[in-house]
């Protein structure tokens, strides 16, 4: 009885993991199909198609989005985005890896997709809600606040090595072969840090 249970299990297990590859896959196919004819509309402006293209990347996440044309004439964007939940169920090192993992995969889908688009520079900046205590009125309420920031060049994420991997379409919370890891270290080697208050973020 307990070899039966332990193969139904193993059963289980094994058909929920070929059901969720095949799900990223198909999820995946359908982002890419959505951007490349986003690509080949000829009616979008330049500022169009990127937004357009940032609302697929981010999806729901997706909180502010600004396009400014630099000195040299190549596109500065800037994406805010964020969940609306005040929860998390991670460490607190645990979470701060993996904001930056977040912003590390974000940074990297959306250089792939606005290549040929005369990106200068990408600033992608996390808004979120938090719990915040208020004494007066002796209770907890739930406030946005913007607790991570980097600047990166489309110049310096070029000269990475591995910068346009495909498996980064992969929708895996943990990617973490040595490549990737090496990979994702690289970008963060070449970020600017504007602002960083994930240390002062207190989890329960």
């Amino acid at each position: 009885m307990d070899l039966y249970f332990a193969l139904m299990k193993s059963f289980i297990l094994l058909f929920l993991f070929i059901f969720s590859f095949f799900y990223s896959c198909k999820k995946t196919d359908s982002r890419l199909d959505q951007i490349h004819q986003i690509q080949s509309n000829q009616t979008l402006t330049e500022e169009e198609s990127l937004y357009q293209m940032a609302r697929i990347i981010f999806s729901d996440t997706l909180k502010n989005f600004k396009l400014e044309k630099n000195s040299r004439g190549a596109n500065d964007v800037s994406i805010e985005f964020g969940g609306n939940r005040a929860y998390t169920f991670y460490s607190e090192s645990d979470y701060k890896e993996k904001i930056q993992f977040d912003v590390v995969r974000y940074i990297l889908l959306y250089s792939q997709v606005t290549e040929n688009k005369n990106i200068g520079a990408i600033r992608i900046s996390l808004v979120k809600p938090y719990f915040v205590k208020e004494p007066d009125a002796k209770k907890e309420i739930t406030e946005e606040f913007e607790v991570f920031r980097v600047n990166i060049s489309m110049e310096d994420i070029k000269k990475i090595s591995g910068w346009n991997n495909p498996k980064i379409w992969n929708d895996s919370r943990n990617i973490n072969s040595s490549n990737m890891t090496e990979l994702f270290n690289q970008v963060r080697l070449k970020w600017k840090i504007e602002l960083n208050e994930l240390s002062r973020i207190e989890l329960k």
